[in-house]
């Protein structure tokens, strides 16, 4: 494929509309209007569907309430009261009542201007004051910030969480915390996943499975939210809820509990319902500006106190968050390229470079594989005989006569950045283009982090479909890309598509990474040749504890066939495709069989768009 359509970003539901069709086709397109037309949203019907392909009997909650555990810690849960509306009230007190793990602890701050919060919890449980229930009627109300502090003055357990007043918890949350904790004592923080519970509370829809720990997401937004738990001494020693982030405090919060935290548990379970308010920022996010703005600055503040130089923006998409580091100096990035022939192909890769390239300290190493086109040898000499670039050839095959006619592309990237003479290095395929200018230095904002090995980027296809957002361990086979072949204006699952966030694996297609990291892990596994290496390579990097960051604010086209999979036709690259996927499944299996951690388990492995698992 050597055309790029053009692409112009909709401003409109009309164009928006236009590009659907043109990314989907005509059938999609008209089966999507008709569910929007009747409003039968297909989030909505296929969570319906996934709740009865998923039921939790009573069967299962009456052994839940019979598991005899040897660690039982008091779970108290704080909660800020103002003039709750009686039934929900009533709704959030009896969702506790009825828990099968009975050490929680409930404490209630009431800032409301009035009496009778207590009669309402009193009928709550049937007229019997529960004593796990504690109850604190306020002297004045001190605003959510204020209450919520109050909440947690009341608190006495070992571990201390936060709802809000109009919520409802699963009857079987505090066992999964609870088991959670008799698994691994030195859990720090748990938090679960949740969906949205309607008004009436009677329907169950738009349900968050999140990713394990994901420091880069949540500096995105706040994928956490709900429910949120961390060791009690941890939380009161962060001085609690801070009034300068109201509307955003629970992210302030979360990040500088976090920030004490090693280990961080994610339950992958629906545990917390959130109650939907017609003038909640879910459903009318512009409402309340202060409150992103007041996102926006925990996390800025948040990089303060880990002396990162970062200033956050606000992001087209209200309550996300981008982040534009601010590193001194200006470090060599050496862009490593793989050739064979193609001279087309490459001149247009570099071009686009050249051209739009704001990153003012690159050099290009060409590495040179088999190329039987001696046009190619012009063009490289025209290369490095130019003053505007820094650009040197390195002819593989030359120094390794034993791979003529041969291709392994670990070997090469591995003998490219051994010529290279940059801190950092770009891998890049021939057949990429570079979109904004500001890719590289996007790219490696992330990659001078310390606790950063990688950095991936979002690609395209020429027709301006997704070719890659980051890789998921077993999504459609070995590995793939989120939302492969989704268009290009999508955002995604909960943004996914469109935020910064840590991934198991980012495509060498396009990836940045320190010179020194790729040689600590010996680079790539010469071993696969042609499949899975960059995986294989994020892995090692991971085993390291360094992480993988995938950001979509470095674009780039990869023209590679949209019908490339018809090569395995060919016997002899179908058979070394099968070699390759057993030894790297061999090699991982451990890792494999746990799943992607970035990847929640409810969600399928068949398709690419997070739909749930049924």
């Amino acid at each position: 494929m050597s055309d790029i359509r053009e692409y112009k970003q909709p401003k409109n539901k009309i164009e928006k509309g236009l590009l659907y069709l043109q990314h989907y086709g005509l059938k999609k397109t008209v089966a999507k209007t008709i569910r929007k037309a009747l409003g039968h949203d297909q989030e909505h019907y296929s969570y319906a569907q996934f709740l009865k392909a998923h039921p939790v009997t009573e069967k299962d909650l009456e052994k839940q309430r019979h598991t005899i555990f040897k660690f039982n810690p008091v779970i108290s849960i704080a909660i800020p009261l103002y003039n709750t509306p009686e039934r929900f009230l009533i709704e959030l007190i009896q969702s506790f009542t009825a828990q099968t793990y009975a050490n929680w602890q409930l404490c209630l701050a009431d800032g409301s201007p009035k009496e009778g919060l207590k009669d309402i919890i009193l009928k709550a449980t049937d007229g019997v004051w529960d004593e796990r229930i504690v109850y604190k009627k306020l002297e004045d109300n001190t605003g959510i910030a204020g209450n919520t502090n109050a909440a947690l003055e009341l608190a006495t357990g070992e571990f201390i969480g936060f709802t809000d007043h109009d919520d409802l918890i699963t009857p079987d949350a505090m066992y999964y915390i609870a088991k959670a904790l008799n698994e691994d004592r030195t859990i720090q923080a748990l938090y679960s996943d949740e969906d949205k519970i309607d008004m009436e509370s009677k329907e169950y829809f738009l349900p968050h499975f999140k990713s394990d720990f994901n420091i880069d997401l949540l500096c995105s937004h706040n994928y956490i939210t709900h429910l949120f738990v961390a060791r009690a001494d941890i939380v009161k020693a962060s001085g609690g809820i801070r009034s300068e982030f109201d509307g955003a405090q629970d992210h302030d919060f979360d990040l500088r509990v976090l920030e004490k935290c090693k280990n961080i548990y994610h339950i992958p379970r629906v545990l917390y319902h959130w109650r939907t308010h017609p003038a909640s920022t879910a459903d009318h996010p512009e409402a309340k500006m202060y409150a992103y703005e007041n996102g926006r600055r925990a996390v800025e503040e948040h990089y303060k106190r880990l002396g990162i130089p970062a200033n956050v923006q606000l992001d087209t998409h209200l309550g996300y968050y981008r982040t534009k580091y601010r590193w001194p100096g200006s470090p060599l990035v050496s862009i490593v390229i793989p050739n064979k022939d193609h001279i087309k192909d490459l001149q247009a890769c570099i071009d686009s470079i050249i051209e739009k390239n704001e990153y003012n300290n690159i050099e290009f190493v060409i590495v040179e594989n088999n190329s039987t086109d001696e046009a190619i040898r012009g063009y490289y000499h025209e290369l490095q005989m130019r003053n505007d670039i820094s650009a040197r050839v390195f002819d593989y095959t030359a120094e390794h006569p034993e791979s003529k006619g041969q291709f392994n592309y670990s070997a090469l990237v591995n003998y490219g950045v051994h010529q290279a003479k940059g801190e950092y290095i770009l891998l890049l395929n021939n057949d990429t283009r570079m979109i904004n200018g500001d890719a590289i230095s996007e790219m490696l904002g992330f990659a001078r982090r310390e606790d950063v090995g990688a950095v991936g980027a979002r690609l395209y296809y020429g027709n301006n479909t997704v070719q890659h957002a980051g890789l998921i361990l077993g999504l459609g086979g070995v590995a793939n890309s989120q939302f492969l072949g989704s268009g290009r204006e999508q955002v995604g699952y909960f943004y996914r598509s469109t935020c910064v966030q840590d991934l198991s694996a980012v495509t060498g297609a396009c990836m940045l990474t320190s010179k020194e990291d790729y040689l600590a892990v010996g680079g790539f596994d010469e071993g696969l040749a042609v499949a899975f290496n960059d995986v294989d390579y994020c892995l090692k990097l991971r085993a390291k504890n360094l992480l993988c960051v995938y950001t979509p604010f470095s674009e780039w086209y990869h023209l590679e066939s949209v019908s490339r999979g018809l090569d395995l036709e060919d016997p002899e690259k179908k058979m070394r495709m099968e070699a390759e996927t057993q030894y790297f499944t061999a090699k991982w299996k451990e890792v494999i069989e746990k799943g992607d951690p970035y990847y929640n388990p409810n969600l399928s492995l068949k398709k690419f768009d997070y739909s749930f698992n049924i």
